[in-house]
């Protein structure tokens, strides 16, 4: 017989097969063991501590993508449920706010480079190289 964690496990899994299964060319994703013994050696032997568990991957992983540094993981795992949800919140918006910062300087980056390029001296850029040859 399955313990609740080894079934909650399992339809995760059917659930990101599924997903994969409706565009396999574009998307993939990697499925949890579902080895009770190998979440035990984790201490997860429930679907709260395993919903847990990933959260702290997840706040870990975005960190270290945010900012560039591994945060503690025993501190991660000391902190409630509550307060992971809302530092992952926290970490997507920094991360969000800074892509859409990086996208802004390319747009910006691609007009003046236009209107450079655009810029009338009287000489085509054929010119100007063949002039410096």
């Amino acid at each position: 017989m399955k313990n609740a964690l080894v079934q909650h496990i399992e339809a995760m899994n059917a659930k990101s097969a599924a997903w994969v299964a409706e565009d396999p060319a574009n998307r993939c994703a990697g499925m949890l063991t579902t080895d009770a013994a190998h979440w035990a050696g984790y201490g997860v032997t429930t679907v709260a501590e395993l919903e847990k568990y990933l959260l702290v991957c997840d706040v870990f992983e975005a960190t270290r993508s945010a900012w560039g540094y591994k945060p503690s993981w025993s501190h991660l795992m000391a902190a409630s449920v509550e307060s992971l949800r809302k530092e992952l919140d926290s970490l997507c918006d920094a991360m969000r706010s800074e892509r859409e910062r990086e996208e802004r300087d390319e747009r910006i980056h691609a007009e003046r480079t236009a209107a450079a390029l655009a810029h009338k001296s009287g000489f085509s850029v054929g010119e100007l190289v063949a002039i410096a040859a």
